[in-house]
């Protein structure tokens, strides 16, 4: 099994074993006891909306193939098959950063022999993007809790320096020659030239403007569920604004962290947060909300993923290549041609 595959497969189930055991910590009883009056109707709301959330980055995911012209060299690659290789990529979305999310580009590799240097970028932009509209999301309520400023400077700062330097080749190029000398580092910075090309072309304020507000759209929905969810707690009173500003800032602290899927940051911050600016919210009540809240996002599109992966992985041949694949040994891009599957 390749490299990726049985990362994949390692990430889901120790990030799995990690939230039951905090469920434990945390006495899952006492959740227990705040679900008990939950009109569930507010959870599956939450859910439709993740759901739409996932269609608005895959037309994030098919824009960025548009403009690396990968269709050119991969005529066979289908819209339902791209979809397919899409959602198969939330299965990583327990991996620090989401990073590992560039499953996408391994799989694309072993349905399409289009070269994984090829794709790979797109994460990197996916990322970025992402950040830019938690960062957006943030600002709505950032002015009346300033205590939370830093995290969105901090962000803003990273994605800055980050579009700068991954998206100018005369900027990047020398960096990572640089760093090809360094133990270590220096045959990651060796293959990674082989993205440079492709990261500046989805890395232009065009793109970026285009990605960032399909971003902040589905960011938006997910802060509309976790509304959602706050507001089936009797005595919990948050505006729709306030809700969005808890979500986004949590996501950011979870981001920042660079734990995997920012587990229990992310949550835990959340959680602190709700008690102290929600009217009417206890711990207990927080802490239901907010494993709710991530379940019908996290949670949700890994269980989404895990089943697409399972899709995509029936075809024999093609599930040869895939477990064969790695991102180890990319091909320079405009070689590949279309395989089966």
């Amino acid at each position: 099994m390749s490299r990726l595959l049985r990362r994949t497969l390692y990430a889901i189930v120790a990030g799995a074993v990690l939230y039951a055991a905090g469920m434990i910590y945390f006495d899952a009883r006492t959740i227990a006891a705040e679900l008990a009056d939950f009109p569930w109707w507010r959870f599956g709301a939450a859910l439709a909306l993740s759901s739409v959330n996932y269609l608005l980055r895959f037309a994030k995911w098919e824009l960025s193939l548009g403009w690396l012209g990968v269709r050119r060299d991969a005529p066979r690659l289908t819209l339902g098959r791209s979809l397919v290789i899409y959602l198969a990529g939330l299965s990583m979305s327990i991996s620090p950063g989401k990073l590992g999310e560039v499953l996408r580009s391994a799989l694309l590799k072993a349905s399409d022999d289009v070269a994984f240097s090829r794709t790979a970028p797109i994460v990197v932009a996916d990322r970025l993007t992402d950040l830019v509209a938690l960062v957006v999301l943030s600002l709505l309520g950032v002015s009346r809790f300033g205590e939370y400023l830093p995290i969105v400077v901090v962000t803003a700062v990273l994605v800055v320096a980050g579009v700068v330097v991954l998206g100018t080749p005369a900027i990047l190029r020398p960096l990572l020659r640089r760093m090809g000398s360094l133990p270590v580092v220096g045959r990651f910075a060796a293959k990674a030239e082989l993205l440079v090309d492709s990261a500046a072309v989805v890395l232009k304020i065009g793109p970026l403007l285009v990605l960032s507000a399909l971003s902040i759209v589905g960011w938006g929905l997910e802060c509309v569920g976790f509304w959602l969810v706050l507001g089936g707690f009797a005595g919990a009173e948050a505006s729709l604004t306030l809700a969005a500003f808890l979500w986004a800032t949590g996501t950011l602290v979870g981001a920042l962290s660079f734990l995997p899927g920012g587990l229990f940051a992310a949550e835990g911050s959340l959680a602190v947060a709700t008690v102290r600016l929600v009217a009417g919210a206890t711990a207990p009540m927080a802490l239901a909300a907010t494993i709710l809240g991530r379940t019908a996002t996290l949670w949700y599109g890994e269980l989404v993923g895990a089943v697409a992966l399972a899709i995509f992985l029936r075809n024999p041949e093609v599930r040869a290549r895939a477990f064969a694949a790695t991102p180890e040994s990319p091909r320079p891009p405009g070689g590949g041609q279309p395989g089966a599957g």
